[in-house]
């Protein structure tokens, strides 16, 4: 297929899913904080020690993060709370819900914080730990009122819960810049991967969490790449842990091509320019955007991915967006650097499920991305879905992927197909 053609493809499943997208309520201003025990900067830390408890968060604002951040290594849990069983899960199936806040590291190697949500079960802990499963979730937009973890609505965390929740810890970030200071680097991958492995690494660290050391990543849609990335940096990033599988589910794996699309959808274009700016400070925005474009690129700060694709429908994108953008230096080649699955880091097995009738992100997507895989020798099962959009699709995928993640976990597990 030619690239004009997976161009166009792509444009119409964009508009599809990001003009649904919903965002949540902001929380108040006050600010509280709290401290974490001192550990060595730039390592990931496990555990909270046992004779320094981290005391559960009852401030106002649980999002206000403290000033300055407390020291600490990378998945340091900086604070957390009880979720009401109600905005949880059901209450027999005996886990029990929190926010959480930790310690992350930006792309520039400066200390961040991430808030995001966990599970865990309440029955005791096996003698070598609670198995671990974290989550990268789908596209919500770029303001802080768009992080998931203030509405509780997340299709993958009830979905984990309820398949999970009873024997796993589960971790499910906002990511970067979702809910905290600083614009979210949407799609761009070792952020994205940073998030996901630190949430898991501070669900640890929560009253009774009992974690053990091997791990699961899922994600669907933006998910499905975080999830790619985090699998690809957890080697170097967090490798006390082990990670034992990766479900990507229609994962937005080929950067370039979405980049490619970017010129004919402003508002979708605002939040790579944005997103990828906030990461790199060579990516300059006025390369991407016309002057006015470039005026009106502050808009993703104010509404999530629906409200800002919908406040850019009446306008020519042309009149926002160089075409020349994605094709220009720098933007190319951070595109192209952020494509999913292109480096093996680990011998852990890969799920990729995907509905062939996929109308944003589209089939040919995982095609290239298990293509690209294979050649790198990962073992990569590829499933596709006869039937169902991007969104219907979500719920069948996710809940085979579940199903494979507790064969991967188990005593004796099946060998893993490989479509390779």
């Amino acid at each position: 297929m030619s690239n004009t053609r997976l161009v166009r493809a792509v444009l119409v499943g964009l508009v599809a899913v990001l003009g649904v997208s919903a965002c949540s309520e902001s929380g108040s201003d006050s600010r509280a904080s709290s401290t974490v025990q001192s550990t060595t900067q730039g390592e990931s830390s496990a555990s909270i020690p046992a004779d320094s408890p981290l005391a559960e968060f009852t401030g106002d604002d649980f999002y206000a993060v403290p000033e300055p951040l407390p020291t600490g290594a990378h998945g340091q849990l900086i604070r957390y709370e009880p979720l009401d069983r109600s905005g949880n899960a059901d209450p027999a199936l005996e886990a029990m819900g929190y926010r959480i806040m930790y310690l992350s590291e930006s792309l520039a190697g400066v200390p961040i914080a991430v808030t995001g949500v966990a599970s865990v079960p309440i029955a005791e802990a096996p003698k070598d730990g609670r198995p671990l499963a974290t989550l990268a979730h789908g596209t919500t937009g770029i303001a802080d009122e768009c992080a998931p973890s203030k509405e509780l609505t997340r299709l993958d965390m009830g979905l984990a819960i309820a398949a999970l929740g009873a024997e796993f810890v589960i971790a499910g970030t906002d990511y970067e810049g979702l809910g905290t200071p600083g614009r979210h680097p949407y799609l761009v991958g070792e952020s994205e991967g940073r998030s996901t492995m630190d949430a898991i690494v501070a669900a640890g660290q929560l009253p009774d969490a009992d974690p053990g050391k091997r791990v699961a990543i899922l994600g669907y849609s933006q998910g499905g790449h975080g999830a790619l990335w985090a699998s690809q940096v957890a080697a170097d990033w967090t490798p006390e842990l082990q990670v034992v599988g990766t479900f990507a589910g229609a994962p937005a794996s080929e950067t370039d091509v979405v980049f490619a699309a970017a010129p004919s959808l402003a508002g979708f274009a605002y939040m790579l320019v944005a997103g990828y700016a906030a990461a790199y400070p060579q990516a300059d925005p006025a390369l991407f955007l016309t002057e006015l474009g470039l005026s009106r690129l502050d808009e993703v700060d104010t509404g999530c991915a629906g409200e800002l694709i919908a406040g850019f429908s009446g306008t020519n994108p042309a009149e926002l967006v160089r075409p020349e953008g994605p094709a220009t230096e720098p933007w190319k080649s951070l595109a192209a650097e952020n494509i999913a699955g292109s480096e093996k880091t680990n011998d852990a097995p890969t799920l990729i499920i995907h509905s062939e009738k996929d109308e944003t992100v589209p089939i040919f997507f995982s095609e290239r991305l298990l293509s690209r895989m294979c050649v790198n020798g990962q073992v990569v099962e590829r499933r596709v879905l006869p039937e169902g959009g991007h969104g219907a699709a979500a719920l069948p995928a996710y809940q085979q992927a579940l199903t494979w993640v507790q064969e991967r976990f188990a005593a004796d597990p099946p060998a893993p197909v490989n479509s390779c």
